[in-house]
């Protein structure tokens, strides 16, 4: 097993700053802020797949395999997003119920 191969992968899915040394504690972006990150681009991939949706529905040269394409993921997204939130949800429902 390489010890140098396995830390060259987990550096390709760590932010840049991370990977240049850099110190950014105090600059880290918190869960809510992710999480608005994630709603805009869920939110994009849907408008993206609503106008090429469209376009098609209009009679506009586009390929049919990319708006298939484009709507798969944004259902993927969406669905993935929403049991984000399920879970986030359930969370603090548990922690609600704690007693101290």
């Amino acid at each position: 097993m390489k010890i140098e191969g396995n830390a060259q992968k987990l550096l390709t899915v760590l932010p840049s700053e991370v990977q240049n040394g850099k110190d950014n504690i105090g600059e880290a972006k918190g869960f809510g802020d992710m999480l608005k990150d994630a709603v805009n681009s869920v939110n994009q991939r849907l408008i993206n797949a609503e106008e090429l949706s469209t376009q098609l529905a209009l009679g506009e040269p586009v390929d049919i395999a990319k708006v298939m394409t484009e709507m798969s993921k944004a259902d993927i997204s969406f669905r993935l997003l929403l049991q984000v939130r399920n879970k986030a949800l359930s969370a603090y429902e548990e922690i609600m119920r704690m007693q101290f």
